[in-house]
């Protein structure tokens, strides 16, 4: 769940809008504050109830804010809050697990070496560009165990939710702050309202606050984005790995990530992610329960602007159809976009309409803006390069389930068939799914088609 973000670029801004700064008393924010002058503010959060490193003190995150310099002089503003693992990079050194393993999970002779992590670049940003001079304060906070925080990595479980829910109890009164030098610190800035937004692990963090039902939070952004980590890395009993990153779990997630100072207090922590994943049977646990977000959907009180490709193989597709449906059930306030990328942010898809849209949502659940963008398509949909279609949801109206039957020569079709003789295949693991579906019928695969 790797991402490196694309800032954004005098000529993209131009396009999109963000040049001079303009006065405006209707309709949308405008660029009226200087994002050059914009107050930087470091806080250290107490998450209160939390000790994930089990020193006996109660963890705290550290966030960084950007906000206009009027709010030094009575202005209040929203936050757009983005949540990382990432911002300190990662450790790089953590190797995968070996894949290439037997029913016990012996390691066998193979072919494919596990691979290691590659160093993240840190998030350059493009909101603080484009919202803090239209009367947004913008936040990064570093996850429990990464950068400044103190705790340890947990990845995707109650304790690592608690931490950017602490800062959004603390933007709305609620929890305690310090500075640098530890002196308690309040938001009087702070209009309470938060909106959360990401990509990959930092918009699988906008999932699991928003399933915690935290006051405070209006409207989430996820992009690319998990709701259940056992489907990240397991799926039905069996033990896989995100696209890319063949031998990974949620012990190597949770090393890499794992960039505080002290950080050998964690070493327990980590010890017993490995003890307790399970890569062998691959079964669903109490471990996966405490990592799957759908089981407090209904918790979710925020908006949701779902996003995600079509032919993400890191974060399946799958991730984002359960979340939706699931909100669906709850009539949660709700956009879908659903684009022919992979794992990527829509901003490197289709800039100018994303910039648009994303304003307006802002602007409607964070300033309280009517702005008209509940009025317009629940769902844009690309069916094809650059060919965009609004609909009224997703999926698309008329659509309904269809069954495929497997039938003789390896052939699937809409109507029952007479069913071939017995097919198997060896796996050879020495190739990949995508060289194996375009290779020639061989004894290590079987392929049906439509």
């Amino acid at each position: 769940m790797r991402m490196i973000v694309i800032p954004l670029t005098a000529a993209l801004l131009a396009a999109a809008g963000a040049g001079p700064a303009l006065s405006t008393t209707t309709g949308p924010t405008q660029p009226i504050y200087s994002r050059a002058d914009a107050i930087k503010q470091t806080v250290f959060v107490e998450v209160e109830g939390v000790d994930s490193d089990r020193d006996g003190k109660n963890d705290r995150v550290a966030a960084d804010f950007l906000r206009p310099k009027e709010t030094e002089t009575g202005l209040k503003v929203p936050i757009i809050m983005e949540s990382s693992p990432y911002y300190a990079g990662i450790d790089g050194t953590i190797p995968n697990h070996k894949v290439d393993v037997d029913e016990n999970g012996n390691p066998l002779p193979g072919v494919l070496a596990a691979e290691t992590k590659t160093a993240v670049e840190t998030f350059p940003g493009y909101y603080d560009n484009y919202f803090v001079p239209r009367g947004y304060a913008v936040a990064r906070v570093e996850s429990l165990g990464s950068g400044r925080s103190t705790g340890c990595p947990t990845v995707g479980d109650a304790q690592e939710s608690a931490g950017p829910k602490a800062v959004i109890d603390w933007l709305n009164g609620r929890a305690k702050g310090f500075d640098a030098a530890g002196n308690p610190v309040s938001a009087p800035w702070s209009t309470g309202s938060v909106g959360m937004i990401g990509v990959s692990y930092n918009g699988t963090l906008p999932n699991q606050v928003a399933a915690t039902g935290v006051e405070g939070l209006k409207t989430i952004v996820p992009i690319a984005a998990i709701s259940s980590w056992y489907d990240y890395y397991r799926a039905n009993g069996g033990v896989l790995a995100p696209g890319g990153y063949q031998g990974e779990d949620v012990d190597v997630m949770a090393k890499a990530v794992l960039t505080r100072a002290g950080k050998e207090i964690c070493a327990p922590v980590m010890d017993e992610f490995t003890a307790t994943q399970d890569r062998i049977s691959g079964d669903y646990s109490d471990f996966w329960a405490a990592r799957d977000f759908l089981h407090n959907a209904d918790k979710v009180k925020a908006s949701v602007f779902l996003v995600h490709g079509l032919n993400d193989w890191n974060v399946k597709t799958k991730q984002a159809a359960q979340w939706w449906e699931a909100l669906s059930r709850r009539d949660v306030p709700r956009k879908i976009w659903l684009h022919q990328g992979g794992h990527a942010d829509p901003f490197n898809v289709r800039t100018v309409e994303w910039l648009r849209q994303l304003h307006l949502w802002f602007d409607h659940w964070l300033h309280g803006i009517d702005t008209g963008i509940m009025n317009e398509p629940r769902a844009d949909v690309e069916i094809g390069p650059g060919q965009w279609g609004q609909h009224a949801s997703w999926p698309l109206p008329g659509a309904h389930p269809v069954k495929l039957w497997l039938g003789s020569s390896s052939r699937l079709g809409l109507l029952p068939r007479p069913l071939s003789s017995r097919e198997s295949f060896v796996d050879q693991k020495t190739r990949t799914a995508e060289q194996l579906v375009e290779s020639a019928p061989s004894p290590t695969r079987t392929a049906w088609r439509t």
